[in-house]
């Protein structure tokens, strides 16, 4: 939807959040009439300009259909706020804002978890060659407040989240998927409504690049798309015996690479696969790449205390994410501390590596005892903590942590339940930290 639709359009803005003041500043920016915007939000909202109409309380959606344009935070689901499936064909999002407003090369790049790593790694590898590139999207602030229209950069990189490809409408360069399994499943109503979203991801696109995994899952993606480069185990751009290869033909050794364990090679592959549509040449890539380092809250070493090593892995909320970190760490965890907010996840595969695993110490956080808990019924070697308290889940680590073993924050699922998000789920286990090493000084 280009500038010139939205004029003497009726537009209703959606939610207080990140993206509701970048709303309407574009649209005011862009002299959208302020009689015609209308913002809507359970709460009441101060310093509001005088001219803009704001409708608060319970009755807030009373009216939803008069508008012809609905303006909606990505974050924001309609299957959690009934009242706007009947208006879903006027429901845009500053996503699609952005596509139609932005004509030139867009990188779309989305996966149920480790996007951001492959979305900030491709961005530093095509600055790194000197190209023109904007990184946007997702975990960063609301892209119509970073993209200048009027400029033309080589790339866009775009990292996408479900909740936003859920509306998206595109035709685009290059689009990036890799792996799919079962996440916002109460934001979406279901995995299939989940799924859907994601692979809209290949919509458009001059040119998809998946993971061969994906795939092979999802064996009918082939069926309704031509335009399909593969990587990971699909002989093209994979990793094998200690090199990146392309048609089994070495590229480079990961000997340098700090990014190691299955998940980030996979990132590494999807990235090789893109950067050869780009005429980058890998070798250069390589520099950038084998200085890359991890992205905050992704398996990060944070500090050593009274010889245990505590790592922050606090955005991997689906037991997927916490299975890789339990394997990237493997035998040197000694204490685990898990969350669970019901979003239909199934902790038994989980269960299944912790079982194997030579993790003595579980901390489950309410309400997750009772569902983790059943996954892990049978395992009498467990010494387990049920808390809602951090301060009291780092004490127990701190006792029960075997000394040059690590005690990991990697929670397989949110922590809506009890805190606002990871990263006060994050701040909280540093403090708790710092406070108990202080207090044994």
């Amino acid at each position: 939807m280009i500038i010139s639709d939205l004029l003497d359009k009726k537009i209703a803005i959606l939610w207080f959040g990140l993206e509701w003041k970048s709303s309407l500043n574009f649209l005011l920016k862009n002299h959208i009439d302020p009689s015609n915007l209308t913002i809507l939000d359970w709460n009441k909202l101060d310093n509001l300009p005088q001219d803009i109409k704001h409708i608060s309380w319970k009755d807030y959606l009373k009216d939803i259909s008069q508008y012809d344009i609905i303006l909606k935070t990505a974050w924001s689901s309609i299957y959690l706020n009934k009242e706007l499936i009947p208006v879903r064909n006027k429901i845009i999002t500053q996503m699609q804002l952005f596509f139609d407003n932005y004509k030139w090369k867009i990188i779309w790049i989305t996966a149920s978890k480790w996007k951001s790593t492959i979305s900030s790694l491709l961005y530093q590898v095509i600055k790194d060659a000197w190209k023109d590139v904007k990184l946007v999207g997702n975990i960063w602030t609301p892209v119509l407040d970073e993209i200048d229209f009027k400029k033309q950069y080589d790339y866009v990189v775009c990292e996408i989240s479900s909740y936003m490809l859920e509306f998206l409408n595109k035709t685009n360069y290059i689009s990036i998927l890799w792996n799919i399994f079962p996440e916002h499943l109460d934001w979406h109503d279901g995995f299939q409504n989940y799924l859907k979203a994601k692979l809209k991801i290949l919509d458009g696109s001059k040119l998809n690049i998946v993971c061969q995994s994906t795939l092979d899952k999802y064996n009918w993606i082939p069926k309704q798309y031509t335009n399909i480069v593969s990587y990971w185990k699909s002989w093209t751009y994979w990793w094998s015996n200690w090199f990146f290869t392309k048609d089994w033909s070495p590229l480079f050794s990961t000997k340098d690479v700090k990014l190691l364990w299955d998940h980030n090679l996979e990132n590494i592959c999807a990235i090789l696969a893109t950067i050869d549509q780009l005429s980058i040449d890998p070798l250069s890539a390589k520099q950038t790449i084998d200085k890359f380092k991890w992205l905050a809250h992704r398996l990060e070493f944070v500090w050593t205390y009274n010889d245990i090593n505590f790592y922050d892995d606090a955005i991997s909320t689906t037991p997927e994410s916490t299975i890789q970190a339990i394997k990237t760490l493997n035998d040197r965890i000694d204490t685990i501390f898990l969350w669970w907010t019901d979003r239909g996840y199934n902790f038994d595969e989980l269960a299944k590596y912790i079982n194997q695993s030579n993790i003595r110490n579980i901390v489950l956080f309410a309400p997750s005892w009772k569902k983790i808990k059943e996954s892990l019924k049978d395992n009498n070697k467990i010494n387990f903590l049920e808390t809602d308290d951090m301060a009291l889940a780092v004490e127990f680590a701190f006792q029960h942590t075997s000394k040059s073993k690590i005690c990991l924050l990697s929670t397989a699922s949110p922590s809506y339940s009890i805190r606002k998000n990871f990263e006060e789920k994050w701040n909280l286990f540093k403090q708790h930290i710092k406070e108990h090493s202080k207090a044994q000084k």
